[in-house]
């Protein structure tokens, strides 16, 4: 993961190895989780009516685990709209020759309705792979709640097919 040399033919930002970007704030809102858990086929009433996620024990509307992936791409158009840079944009993604390579999710506490999260992703390296035909970008996002603390932990890995 911590390729030094600069591939001729790379596309990433290598320069931004080790960065960390600021805080993204997130409101989670049970319409979406309601949304998206339909969208997963999920039927589980948790994640659809507030009265029934109570009764499980719950403050509100609880997100299907893979609802992380909404809260990390949203805060990269959020952060598009207010005129900066997305984390993709910083490390050059070109999404002409951008592949989706190993994701993995860490979970530590359930999102719910009404949460006001924070996301920060670090660029954690990169690497060359197939003799230069192919540049990973190796990134980690993490998902906070101010009182719950760290929710879900999201490792990735971004490809740039080169050849």
């Amino acid at each position: 993961m911590d390729a030094t040399s600069s591939n001729p033919n790379g596309l990433f930002n290598r320069s931004t190895k080790g960065l960390i970007t600021d805080p993204v704030e997130f409101q989670v809102e049970a319409g979406r989780i309601s949304f998206f858990a339909e969208t997963l086929g999920e039927r589980n009433p948790i994640h659809h009516d507030r009265a029934a996620a109570q009764a499980a024990g719950h403050p509100d509307v609880v997100a299907p685990p893979t609802f992380a992936i909404v809260v990390d791409l949203e805060t990269g158009r959020a952060l598009e709209r207010q005129g900066k840079p997305s984390v993709l944009a910083r490390i050059g993604c070109d999404y002409r020759r951008l592949l989706h390579g190993e994701e993995r999710y860490d979970y530590h506490g359930a999102i719910h309705a009404g949460d006001r999260l924070s996301i920060t992703t670090e660029v954690l390296g990169f690497e060359d792979k197939k003799g230069g035909a192919l540049e990973l970008a190796h990134l980690r996002s993490e998902i906070r709640h101010p009182e719950r603390g760290l929710l879900v932990s999201i490792t990735r890995s971004l490809v740039h097919r080169l050849a």
